[in-house]
């Protein structure tokens, strides 16, 4: 962090600085390439018709690192040839570089800017020389080393003050401390050649323009994404009604802290493209971690919304249709949560130019069985949905399956049915996907009219007479359509033999049918008397027949 922090600085204040070249050029990004010695940057040469800036540079720049390693004596001239009148500096009798009008400044003519440049170099290198001296060195080691004691001695001196005077420093010791190690590493970056390269090749690319544009794009993006949610606010507070106020406070307010790491990874995936061109391999690098959190908060965000939306306005808009209606709503819930899923795994491959369904299409029968059973579960979460809206049987119904097994209705799953049947008592495990398909019966939704009749008799009645009436009130009955045979009951209604009860059930959904069910039976009662009458028994009927309706029962 010390070398950081050291490095920055001092590399802003040497490449920023602008020299006589950036003084008078109309545009930053036109400054030039630097010509540089150790890691410091002495003069900008310009772009010509065949090479760039950076080009003529990189080239000078390498001439002048060879020269200073290996050559004891430099020496520097200025050549100006008459037949082209071109002015150029050379370097122990090799060509170095050439002046261009393009590098000349203001009111300097070529050889006067070529001969400003020579004493730049000629100091530059003689510094260069010097430092590269046993000497030097071992001098300014020395020093770096005295003071690395000095603040190690400090630090244990200061630590035992604090200890016998129990002092109580807080974070100013660490500060002081931090303070002396950041001074000691900016010594070491400017003292020793080496290092003071060091520092200039890794910070000097950071402060060209598109760098700048990039890092200025990214504190704006944490500074727009920190206000993100307060502009919102002010916005809806000044233009949108109440109601949407409402549903904000309600819906996204809980999840500030999301919403702005949403505004914040969309504003830093907008900030990579100028990266692309700068740092392809770095862009190449990160982009794929951007899309993966870009990707992962907008999905998180809209599960989060879409939940929070439908418990607190969904239940009450369902209950206005029917007031068993939130488990639909859960149900309608997950099938987004998966849609949303679905949509962000294929967004996030199409973000790496992967082709997902190319990858299926190429498993084969392994991509197609699973497709198949991604589309099976796909249909009966569907399925489920239709169950909970169209509600043909709830749970506790009791309901007869197409193969006529009747059973209750224990639960209703995300992707099946369980129903306990009355025959076994075992559990039925029944698919959504063929419930919402086959015709069923919902025995719990029809209507029973139970009908007493009371039957007075003059005498009483042996067995022989007793069965000749029920055997006639059944079959005159069961001829009827709705009638529940299996609810018939004929019993003693007072224990003198001479009053009998019979109870019919009629069974019905619809008010019209029950009421000619009861024309038909009083027609079935006439059968009944006259055909009684023939056999002798004589007897007659209280008026009136009691209905009396109540739900079915199993």
């Amino acid at each position: 962090m010390g070398w950081l922090l050291i490095f920055i600085p001092i590399g802003f204040t040497q490449i920023s600085s602008p020299n006589s070249v950036q003084k008078f050029s109309p545009n930053f990004s036109d400054a030039g390439a630097s010509v540089v010695v150790d890691g410091i940057p002495l003069f900008d040469l310009q772009a010509v018709d065949r090479f760039t800036a950076k080009e003529r540079s990189q080239f000078a720049n390498n001439v002048l690192i060879e020269a200073i390693s290996t050559s004891p004596n430099i020496n520097i001239e200025v050549r100006n040839d008459s037949s082209t009148s071109a002015t150029s500096i050379s370097l122990n009798s090799e060509y170095l570089l050439t002046v261009t009008a393009n590098d000349v400044l203001p009111d300097f003519s070529p050889l006067q800017q070529a001969n400003r440049w020579r004493e730049i170099l000629e100091t530059a290198i003689a510094k260069a020389k010097e430092e590269r001296t046993p000497q030097y060195f071992l001098q300014r080691s020395f020093l770096i080393l005295m003071a690395i004691a000095v603040l190690i001695g400090l630090r244990i001196l200061f630590g035992i003050a604090t200890r016998i005077f129990k002092l109580k420093t807080g974070i100013f010791n660490k500060i002081a401390f931090s303070l002396g190690w950041v001074a000691i590493a900016g010594l070491s970056s400017e003292w020793f050649p080496l290092f003071r390269s060091w520092r200039y090749y890794i910070i000097s690319p950071f402060f060209e323009a598109q760098w700048l544009i990039f890092f200025g794009a990214l504190i704006g993006s944490f500074i727009f994404s920190h206000y993100a949610t307060d502009l919102v606010k002010f916005a809806l507070r000044k233009l949108a009604p109440q109601s949407v106020e409402k549903i904000y406070q309600d819906v996204i307010q809980p999840s500030d802290r999301l919403l702005r790491f949403v505004v914040l990874n969309i504003a830093i995936s907008w900030s990579l493209i100028l990266l692309e061109s700068l740092a392809p391999v770095a862009y190449n690098l990160i982009k794929p971690i951007s899309n993966l959190l870009l990707t992962a908060s907008l999905y998180w965000i809209s599960v989060k919304l879409i939940s929070r939306y439908l418990r607190t306005y969904g239940f009450k808009i369902g209950r206005h249709f029917s007031p068993s209606s939130d488990d639909a709503i859960l149900v309608f819930e997950t099938i987004i949560n998966i849609l949303i899923f679905i949509i962000a795994l294929v967004a996030f491959a199409k973000s790496l130019n992967f082709d997902l369904i190319g990858l299926v299409a190429s498993l084969g029968l392994v991509g197609l069985a699973v497709a198949f059973a991604a589309q099976k579960i796909l249909e009966q979460l569907i399925a489920t949905l239709v169950l909970y809206l169209d509600r043909p049987f709830v749970v506790g119904d009791y309901i007869r399956l197409p193969a006529g097994e009747l059973g209750k209705v224990e639960s209703i799953g995300l992707r099946s049915t369980k129903i306990r049947s009355l025959g076994t008592g075992t559990i039925i495990i029944m698919p959504n996907s063929i419930l919402v398909s086959v015709e069923l019966e919902n025995v719990t939704l029809a209507k029973k009219i139970m009908v007493l009749l009371y039957m007075n008799f003059a005498a009483v009645l042996g067995e022989r007479e007793l069965a000749l009436v029920q055997q006639v009130i059944v079959d005159k009955t069961s001829a009827l359509s709705g009638i529940d045979a299996n609810s018939t009951n004929i019993s003693d209604a007072d224990g003198t033999g001479k009053r009998l009860r019979v109870s019919f059930a009629i069974l019905g959904s619809q008010d019209n049918a029950i009421e000619v069910r009861k024309r038909l039976l009083e027609l079935a009662s006439i059968e009944i008397a006259r055909s009684l009458s023939e056999q002798g028994i004589v007897f007659t009927m209280e008026d009136p027949t009691i209905y009396i309706q109540s739900p079915i029962t199993i």
